[in-house]
């Protein structure tokens, strides 16, 4: 019995060993700075009211080039969740179910420690009543009646409830209708600013990737699949397929996707991300899916996630792994 012991011991020493080399490569040592409250555009709301302007932020988080290296470094951007209805790009975590998620600045403290740029970004929320952009083209949207289903809408009616704000009506629909296509008209505008200000945080234009949490998901989404925004990846966390009809917008070349989704989800994510990986492979669009065991639509980035081919790695070293690969850079 001693024996067995000491052999589990010693079984157990190597696999933590293992692991803290794994995690040690992956979180190499990066110099950075943090820019808060960089205005990167500006977007109407009070749409129904008085209509007004007002800027958009986001927090750069780059690294500081070393004097022998010259490479530009590669971007991603984020977008927090909160159903359009709330949520921060800084610090701030959402505690629920037992659960509190990683904050946007978490993610982009984590990331540019690992050498890539970060730009956390605001966007316009439905209480604003933002204005949609100027022209879409309707027939690559879905259908504005679901937004009349209650499956489709549950989760903005929960956290309506907890906002203290009256159930959904004919107004408020559109409100969120609006809201949905101005965040993903708010994250190309950070797309735009990021790539045309590079030399200035000493980004790669070239090597640019899209994510989010949740709403901030589907806005990455809308923007890579519904626009076809020229990126080089997306990582979806707890996101799913709303506003444009990728059935419609998808192409063979899309840009990879890294989709999350917590095994007691939101039905509709996990529903959602179904139909997202079973479209993508009938496209031949490459996609890596992912799950985060024992929690629902919040968790945090250091939680362990499985794979379709059942290895395990932290949400945030699987995400790392994921951008070095679509970025072809390799951690040192």
């Amino acid at each position: 019995m001693n024996q067995a012991k000491r052999l589990l011991s010693a079984l157990t020493l190597c696999a933590l060993a293992l692991v803290g080399h794994h995690t040690t490569g992956l979180a190499q040592s990066a110099e950075y700075e943090v820019r808060s409250d960089v205005v990167y555009g500006r977007g109407l709301v009070s749409l129904s009211s008085e209509p007004t302007t007002r800027d958009l932020l986001l927090d750069a988080y780059v690294p500081v080039q070393d004097a022998n290296d010259a490479n530009p470094a590669p971007a991603i951007i984020f977008a927090f969740g909160g159903a359009f209805h709330r949520g921060e790009k800084g610090d701030f975590q959402f505690n629920e179910d037992g659960a509190s998620d990683s904050s946007m600045a978490d993610y982009c403290l984590a990331l540019v420690r690992r050498g890539f740029a970060c730009f956390s970004i605001e966007y316009r929320l439905m209480p604003e009543d933002p204005a949609p952009p100027a022209a879409m083209d309707e027939s690559i949207l879905m259908s504005k009646r679901l937004l009349e289903s209650p499956i489709v809408t549950g989760r903005v009616e929960f956290v309506r409830q907890k906002m203290s704000l009256p159930p959904l009506d004919d107004q408020s629909r559109e409100q969120l209708w609006n809201a949905t296509f101005a965040a993903v008209e708010d994250m190309e505008s950070a797309l735009n600013f990021v790539r045309e200000n590079s030399l200035r945080f000493n980004v790669d234009p070239d090597r640019i990737a899209l994510g989010g949490f949740s709403a901030g998901a589907i806005t990455a989404i809308n923007l890579a699949y519904g626009r076809q925004a020229d990126v080089r990846a997306v990582v979806a966390l707890s996101g799913t397929s709303w506003g444009y009809d990728l059935n419609k917008t998808l192409a063979e070349d899309a840009p990879p996707l890294l989709l999350f989704a917590g095994q007691w989800d939101l039905p509709g994510i996990r529903q959602g991300s179904a139909g997202i990986a079973s479209l993508f492979k009938s496209r031949g669009a490459p996609l890596s899916q992912s799950w985060v065991p024992g929690f629902g639509h919040f968790y945090p980035m250091e939680a362990p996630s499985l794979s379709d081919q059942f290895d395990q790695a932290s949400v945030i070293d699987r995400l790392t792994r994921f951008l070095n690969e679509e970025f072809q850079t390799r951690p040192d």
